[in-house]
């Protein structure tokens, strides 16, 4: 029996890990059945969403349907799975898959699957915030913040995670469909990389897999000092190396042994509890028939011993200022 399974993200939650873990794995898991392509310049097969998003070097693919008419010609008549990942599956704008369309190119396979990992929406936003400053000053965090408060969107992420299944549902049944909670994952046995062996139905441990490096990939640095850090770059991007002098700011306000921290104020955290917690609810319900156990998980993965954004002293902003002196 030929299988596919899609695996769309979310963003941050691990998939840069995932598609590079699997990618230096590729022989371990073809004799598992799993087949991890090789397609375009990257670890995950981004290429394929070029299809319908405009990706830029060196994700894109110059003939996108080519590429998904080798993949259906190489292995939809052949028993074993089709494992493809790329995050972009799961973006709603300015461009989004057509998803009925990519479900009617998949006919030819025995079975199909969408997997998608949901991060609770307070550490989502944070980590997208953060990705944004690597490329470019998403502005003051208000602002920011509120902004994803009203339209319960992010860089055109869906923040109401019922959207996100509605765009799913407009081309794939509901029980072809099926969510992982990243907050459940990383505490779980072999954290991402375990949770999507299981979900692949593999007899393989994440121990079984080589790392593809000593740390995880594509990981936010702190949350607080890239806060800071775009602050003061005003418009401009702020640099690795002012993000690690905020860094050492916050360290020396608050003590290297200091709690890991949020952007947030614990009014904010609040205020996304009450916001999003329902519109989780009401996803686990719609998901129940085919996953009563799922869950997203609660804000900020519910840790509150957290160094949030209102616990900064005024010893922090005179060290913080002394710095943008010499930055």
């Amino acid at each position: 029996m030929s299988r596919i399974v899609i695996h769309i993200g979310t963003h941050k939650t691990a998939t840069t890990h995932l598609q590079d873990t699997f990618h230096k794995n590729r022989a371990l898991l073809l004799t598992q059945g799993v087949t991890f392509p090789a397609i375009g310049h990257t670890n995950g097969q981004h290429g394929l969403v070029s299809s319908w998003i405009p990706m830029p070097e060196p994700y894109g693919l110059q003939n996108p349907q080519g590429a998904w008419d080798d993949l259906i010609r190489d292995h939809a008549d052949k028993p074993g799975t089709v494992f493809i990942s790329s995050e972009e599956f799961s973006r709603l704008a300015p461009r989004q898959v057509n998803m009925a369309q990519l479900r009617r190119m998949l006919a030819p396979f025995d079975e199909v699957r969408v997997l998608c990992t949901l991060r609770n929406q307070a550490s989502f936003l944070q980590s997208v915030y953060q990705q944004i400053s690597v490329e470019r000053n998403p502005g003051a965090w208000e602002p920011f913040y509120r902004r994803a408060l009203q339209t319960k969107r992010v860089d055109g992420l869906a923040l109401d995670y019922n959207d996100l299944y509605d765009h799913l549902l407009a081309g794939f049944p509901p029980e072809e469909i099926r969510f992982i909670s990243f907050d459940s994952a990383i505490k779980g046995d072999g954290g991402i990389i375990g949770a999507y062996l299981r979900a692949l139905e593999l007899s393989l441990r994440a121990d079984d897999l080589e790392p593809f490096s000593e740390r995880l990939s594509n990981v936010s640095d702190d949350a607080l000092a890239t806060l800071v850090a775009n602050m003061v770059a005003d418009a401009n991007v702020a640099r690795p190396g002012l993000v690690a002098w905020m860094r050492q700011a916050l360290d020396q306000s608050l003590g290297a042994e200091r709690p890991r921290s949020t952007v947030y104020n614990r009014v904010e955290v609040e205020e996304m509890g009450s916001s999003f917690s329902p519109l989780n609810e009401r996803l686990a319900r719609r998901l129940q028939a085919n996953q009563p156990e799922f869950s997203v998980g609660p804000m900020l993965g519910g840790k509150l011993d957290l160094g949030f954004r209102d616990t900064l002293s005024d010893e922090f902003w005179t060290f913080a200022h002394h710095g943008i002196r010499r930055a």
